[in-house]
């Protein structure tokens, strides 16, 4: 994976996440609320990628997280 990732797994085990979840994973899986709204609309300006969190969840996923 690439420096972002690193770094999203970081800022995810530092809020009390998994050890290997990026933080985008982490939030897509929580409820619909505005908070998580606000911080994927964030995420796919941020990296210029429609449905970012989601795609990082999956990758996740498919790399053998829960």
């Amino acid at each position: 994976m690439n420096a972002w990732w690193s770094v999203s797994v970081c800022i995810n085990r530092t809020l009390g996440g998994g050890q290997s979840e990026p933080l985008c994973s982490r939030v897509y899986r929580q409820p619909p609320s505005r908070w998580r709204s606000a911080f994927m609309l964030l995420m796919d300006r941020a990296f210029s990628e429609t449905s970012h969190c989601e795609n990082i969840h999956i990758r996740w996923r498919d790399l053998g997280g829960t």
